[in-house]
């Protein structure tokens, strides 16, 4: 019998680094936004109301109030220079219950590079918990959100989302254009 893939291989984030790089050319790794954590820092911000919607749904969830323990934004998996878009590489932790509550939440006019239904249905199905501290699930599905508006406030391309589980990554090649291929139906394309 084939031994499963672990979703938390190290070659499967390396081979999306190469694959951006080979697409896009220069990739930033573990990049930070320098963005604030706090929906304090979002007063303004043209999507202020609807991220106070979620923050506080998030509160009320599971009366988790202070789930926000970082002053800044944690880093992003991948950031594009140029055309300047964020890539972010799922594993199943961030398919829980409220990740999909503040999906719903979304508003409509929030360019994403990933498709909101499959995430939603993936929140769902997979239905992880992770309570190790007890308010993460909260604290991970507000940074996510974070990472999706962020392009509205630095003026970026929409942030693109990768599961980790739909492609054994380290399985491809980036000199093989097939591969790019590949690739590139995972993702929504960015133009340059």
């Amino acid at each position: 019998m084939a031994k499963k893939h672990d979703e938390r291989c190290k070659a499967c984030k390396k081979m999306v680094e190469q694959l951006l790089s080979v697409l896009y050319g220069e990739v930033k790794t573990n990049y930070n936004l320098d963005l604030p954590s706090n929906i304090d820092g979002y007063s303004g911000s043209v999507f202020e109301t609807e991220l106070e919607t979620i923050y506080t749904t998030l509160q009320k969830y599971r009366g988790h109030d202070s789930f926000v323990k970082a002053k800044k934004l944690p880093n992003v998996d991948y950031f594009v220079p140029s055309p300047g878009f964020i890539v972010e590489f799922d594993e199943s932790q961030h398919f829980s219950k409220p990740r999909e509550i503040v999906l719903s939440k979304y508003p409509d006019s929030l360019n994403l590079g990933f498709n909101k239904r499959k995430w939603r249905n993936l929140c769902v199905s997979l239905n992880r918990k992770d309570n190790d501290p007890v308010y993460r699930d909260e604290q991970r599905a507000w940074y996510d959100t974070l990472r999706d508006f962020a392009p509205t406030i630095l003026k970026l391309k929409p942030t693109i989302r990768i599961f980790a589980s739909d492609t054994v990554w380290c399985s491809l090649n980036p000199n093989v254009k097939s591969d790019h291929n590949i690739f590139k139906k995972t993702i929504k394309v960015i133009d340059k």
